[in-house]
């Protein structure tokens, strides 16, 4: 018979159903189990404990029952370890919030424990709820970091970026690394200068230097499509799109 224990875990909200009348199916990304469903009597109730502890990108404590053999597991309480209220005052953070916690859900396995992209989640809400100028430079820099976290980090190597002199260069979508025009790459594709440059910033820098990196919100775009590209070739179907529209009437907006 399989053993119930309880598990007392920090996580983060990935998505949330509702279901029946009162209660949520909440998909959450654990610290200490991974990605795994809960359900949630009883949360939509006006008086509920949970209160909003559990909307996407919520930072939580939370207890449950956890039984191997349960596709859902029962969650008993949830309390915020942060208050990312700041993160949902603006269209932009929020945005690119949703992106990344809809890119985990999409690529990690259920219950296969990843301390490292918990950490990298964590430190991307955190940037968000500071609503720090450049906010979608997070979004490229989470991805590759991601790739990294699950075997397929960017093979960028330095003397090969300098060796990108004239206006284009090569993304190579097999090992993402950056070549200069005329290489050996497999799966090339063709990159400005500038994009191939900010994309090993990406690739290689820590956090801070990733938010000050100011590009022309052309470059930006660039950037953005190289890397959706790269992780498509590596991850294909798994690979999700759903919110890309989102981003497109932001940015047509101006945002």
């Amino acid at each position: 018979m399989a053993q119930r224990s309880i598990i007392r875990t920090r996580a983060i909200v990935l998505r949330s159903l509702n279901y029946g009348e009162t209660s949520q199916i909440v998909t959450l990304f654990t610290e200490e189990k991974g990605k795994l469903g809960v359900m949630a009597k009883g949360a939509r109730r006006p008086k509920s404990s949970f209160g909003a502890t559990l909307q996407p990108m919520a930072y939580t404590q939370v207890v449950f029952y956890h039984k191997p053999t349960r596709t859902l597991q029962i969650l008993s309480e949830s309390s915020h370890v942060e208050s990312f209220h700041r993160l949902r005052g603006g269209l932009r953070p929020i945005t690119v919030g949703l992106r990344i916690v809809e890119l985990v859900d999409a690529l990690m396995e259920t219950e296969d424990a990843q301390p490292r992209v918990f950490a990298l989640l964590v430190r991307a809400m955190r940037r968000l709820n500071r609503r720090q100028p450049r906010a979608h430079n997070l979004w490229p820099y989470v991805q590759l970091q991601l790739a990294q976290g699950l075997g397929v980090a960017p093979a960028v190597e330095r003397a090969r970026v300098e060796a990108v002199t004239g206006d284009e260069g090569l993304l190579s979508l097999a090992d993402g690394g950056v070549y200069p025009p005329g290489a050996s790459a497999e799966k090339p594709r063709r990159a400005s200068r500038a994009a191939l440059r900010a994309y090993a910033t990406f690739a290689r820098a820590d956090l801070d230097t990733v938010m000050r990196l100011e590009m022309a919100q052309p470059v930006r775009r660039e950037v953005e499509a190289l890397v959706r590209d790269f992780l498509r070739y590596q991850f294909g179907d798994a690979y999700p799109d759903r919110s890309r529209s989102v981003i497109a009437q932001i940015e047509a907006a101006g945002g």
